[in-house]
Order: structure tokens, then C-alpha cells, then sequence
């Protein structure tokens, strides 16, 4: 399924890809989290939203996830949404 989200993602068709990924990422698949964060981050598929973007990065850091770790990086060293926490 993941293959799927992904292929789906790829060729910018996020309406389908968003379900799948939702379903993996509930089950804890951390490359899941990273693709909904970058959906959220970027607004592909979703209404744009930096916090539940850096929601799921931080889920898929905590589970190995070395995307997610860069991008919540790249976040931290330009936006102030961790002053908030």
C-alpha cells in the first residue's frame, strides 16, 4: 500500500494518495507520517498547515525517520512554530 501512496504522490494525485497515507500512518508507518507532513507543509492535497505538518514529522522522527528529522531541522533553523510549544 505504501508503494501505492507513494506512486500516487508522485504523479500529484494527493486525493489519493492522502487516504492511504492516513491509514499507514495510524498504523505507524513512519514514511507515511514524513509524505502527510510534506502534504500539510506544502498544502498538496490538504489545506496548508505548518503545525500539523511538524505534528507528523516529529511522529515519524520518533520513529527513525531521518526525512522528517531534516525537515523538522530545516523548520526549527527558519520559523518560530517550536517558540510555541
Amino acid at each position: 500500500m505504501l508503494k501505492t501512496a507513494i506512486e500516487h504522490f508522485e504523479n500529484d494525485r494527493y486525493e489519493e494518495a492522502l487516504p492511504l497515507f492516513e491509514k499507514l500512518a495510524r498504523e505507524g508507518d513512519a514514511e507515511a507520517m514524513y509524505y502527510l507532513g510534506m502534504m500539510y507543509y506544502e498544502g498538496w492535497g490538504v489545506e496548508k498547515d505548518l503545525d500539523k505538518a511538524v505534528e507528523w514529522w516529529k511522529r515519524a522522527n520518533r520513529r527513525g525517520s531521518l526525512d522528517a528529522k531534516y525537515m523538522l531541522q530545516t523548520i526549527c533553523s527558519t520559523s518560530s512554530v517550536f517558540a510555541r510549544e
